[in-house]
């Protein structure tokens, strides 16, 4: 099975991407509340420190002046006359505040006042505060929360096969079960086996559908069975009362004639019966034995049968035997797939030709009758289904059966157009 198709992976894919995207939002987050509230927290102490320091200076200059601005940070104060030999020229452009500076490798938060006067004269303050460290501070954050990730992801990862594997459980016993039906005879109730859960309501749903199935496939196999058997009975008088007036030394041959087309008729009825029960039971008749056919001598045959019909219009047939050709198959399996097609090929025909032709595995019908559009060809194995240009009243079910057949002795049967008039069927045989 593949592996993105399964149920289990699509669990675990789930819970990991769900498990993952969970993480990197408490990680961003985390550090983001955390960064905020400590830069928040910074600029205002710094800028509290600051406004107290020069608002005690602007008061009484002299008590203040040569105390620390603050314990934590970097303080200067300066007039704008003298500034360009305390600080940078930069932080002339400042405006009261706080602002981030770079300088070099390092990183300020630097606070300004420049609204109080000493003397008469302005006087600019300033607070440096470096928060290089809480920059590195800040990637082994990241390094330890990257560590957590992959850690969480693995945990993540175990534990989603661990519940895929419980939850799933119950629908790998049932598929098991279900599985090893094929091997027994005797279908075995699946609800028994699972909770009144889900999963086990699939069981009992499966366990009605497989019941109704069982009985229907019984009923089939019973109805098939009476019909070959009320079917057979009477096609056996008739053949019985065929040999007995066939025994009569007084037939004239006007009636042996006729009497041979119902013997005929009677034999392929027989033959079909017996077929469609094959199909009913999807069974190959081969397996019971090492019955071999000669399609040559059936060819014969049904020409033979078709000869008062071929007399009504100009058509003529011609076999061909490119080479000898035996299938290992029921004659009456292969008289009816080639009853079928000679069939057609004789009523779809108005005149001209029939070839068939036989080598060592396949067999040709080709006739010069009406043909079907391109478009129909592949519609004509299709159960009741007539082509448009056909004017018989046919039920439209003997190339179904003939296709049924071939699928079930792995047969293959293709239906061509021909290039002037008419199609040709192509009937090729498994090798022994």
């Amino acid at each position: 099975m593949n592996f993105r198709n399964s149920i289990k992976s699509r669990i675990i894919i789930a819970f990991l991407a769900f498990s993952t995207l969970l993480t990197i939002l408490f990680a961003v987050a985390s550090l983001s509340i955390r960064q905020n509230l400590q830069t928040e927290l910074i600029e205002q102490t710094i800028q509290q420190d600051l406004d107290s320091y020069m608002a005690k200076l602007a008061v009484n200059p002299k008590d203040v002046l040569g105390q620390p601005l603050s314990t934590n940070v970097q303080g200067v104060i300066t007039t704008p006359d003298n500034f360009h030999t305390d600080l940078p020229l930069d932080y002339a452009d400042l405006e009261d505040g706080t602002h981030i500076l770079t300088e070099g490798a390092k990183t300020y938060i630097v606070a300004v006042n420049k609204k109080n006067k000493v003397e008469g004269q302005p006087v600019w303050g300033y607070i440096k505060y470096d928060i290089s460290h809480m920059k590195q501070n800040d990637r082994i954050l990241w390094i330890i929360f990257g560590g957590m990730f992959f850690i969480f992801l693995v945990l993540a990862y175990l534990l989603a096969i661990y519940v895929s594997k419980k939850a799933l459980k119950p629908l790998s016993k049932l598929a098991s079960k279900l599985e090893n039906l094929s091997a027994h005879t005797h279908i075995e109730p699946l609800a028994p086996f699972f909770p009144e859960d889900e999963v086990g309501k699939v069981a009992l749903a499966l366990d009605n559908y497989a019941q109704s199935l069982t009985d229907y496939v019984t009923r089939d196999k019973e109805f098939n069975a009476d019909v070959s058997h009320e079917l057979r009975t009477p096609l056996t008088v008739i053949t019985s009362t065929v040999e007995l007036i066939k025994s009569n030394p007084n037939i004239t041959e006007k009636q042996l004639k006729r009497i041979n087309r119902i013997e005929r008729a009677v034999k392929q009825s027989s033959e079909l019966t017996e077929t469609l029960l094959l199909l009913a039971r999807e069974e190959r008749k081969e397996n019971q034995g090492l019955e071999r056919t000669q399609p040559a001598i059936i060819v014969r045959k049904i020409l033979e049968s078709y000869q008062d019909t071929l007399k009504l219009k100009p058509v003529k047939t011609k076999v061909i035997e490119k080479d000898w050709l035996q299938v290992k198959a029921p004659e009456s399996v292969v008289s009816v797939v080639l009853g079928n097609l000679i069939g057609n090929a004789i009523k779809y025909s108005t005149e001209g030709t029939i070839y068939i032709i036989l080598d060592s595995h396949s067999i040709i019908v080709q006739d010069e009758g009406v043909g079907v559009n391109e478009s129909e060809l592949p519609k004509l194995f299709e159960r009741h289904y007539r082509a448009n240009k056909s004017s018989s009243k046919g039920s439209g079910i003997g190339l179904a059966i003939v296709k049924r057949l071939c699928d079930l002795y792995n047969w293959h049967i293709e239906i061509r157009r021909n290039k002037t008039a008419g199609l040709t069927a192509i009937l090729t045989f498994n090798p022994d």
